[in-house]
C-alpha cells in the first residue's frame, strides 16, 4: 500500500492516477491519497491559487474542479501531521504501532544522554587518531570499552545465523 500525499491541482492529480495505474495492474499494490484530498480542502479552507493556464492539464482540471488549485504546504503542519497519523493508523498493525511509539519515547527520554555519549567518544577517537592509532584498533578499543562486539566479530555471528 502506498499513501500519498501531494498537490490538489493537475500536476498532483495526475501523479496519483498514473501511479495508481502502473502500480496497482501490474503489482496489486494500493494506492490511497491520505493529503490533500476536497474533503479537506472543504473543512480546512486552506488557501488556494490560480490553476497555471499553461498546464497541459488544465482544461480537463477546470472542468472538474474549478480554477483554484491547493498545494499540500497549504495545509498547516500540526493539521497535516494529523492526517498523516490517522492514515497510517488505519493501515498499520496496532501491534507495530505500539512498538515504534515505545521506542519513540525510548529514543526521547536518551537523547541528551547518547548526545552527550557520543560527543565525548568523538573526542576520544579524535585523540586516538591524532595519536597515530588506525581506525581499526580504535574501533576494537571502543568496542572493548564500551562493551559492544567489533563490526568484524557481528559480520561473524550473522555469517553464522546468531544475531537475530
Amino acid at each position: 500500500m502506498i499513501l500519498y500525499c501531494g498537490d490538489w491541482d493537475p500536476s498532483g492529480i495526475l501523479i496519483e492516477k498514473i501511479a495508481e495505474h502502473e502500480m496497482d495492474h501490474k503489482r496489486a499494490i494500493t494506492f490511497h491519497r491520505l493529503a490533500i484530498t476536497m474533503q479537506q480542502i472543504e473543512r480546512f479552507r486552506p488557501p488556494s491559487r490560480p490553476v497555471n493556464p499553461k498546464d497541459s492539464r488544465t482544461k480537463d482540471y477546470v472542468a472538474k474542479w474549478g480554477s483554484r488549485a491547493w498545494e499540500i504546504e497549504s495545509i498547516r503542519p500540526r493539521t497535516l501531521f494529523r492526517l498523516i497519523e490517522s492514515g497510517l493508523r488505519k493501515v498499520v498493525p496496532p501491534d507495530f504501532l505500539v512498538e515504534a511509539e515505545a521506542r519513540e519515547r525510548a529514543a526521547k527520554i536518551a537523547r541528551p544522554v547518547t548526545e552527550r555519549l557520543r560527543k565525548t567518544i568523538e573526542r576520544e577517537v579524535l585523540r586516538l587518531l591524532e595519536a597515530g592509532i588506525p581506525e581499526e584498533e580504535i574501533l576494537a578499543q571502543l568496542a572493548s570499552k564500551y562493551g559492544l562486539q567489533s563490526k568484524a566479530r557481528q559480520t561473524e555471528k550473522a555469517d553464522k545465523g546468531l544475531l537475530k
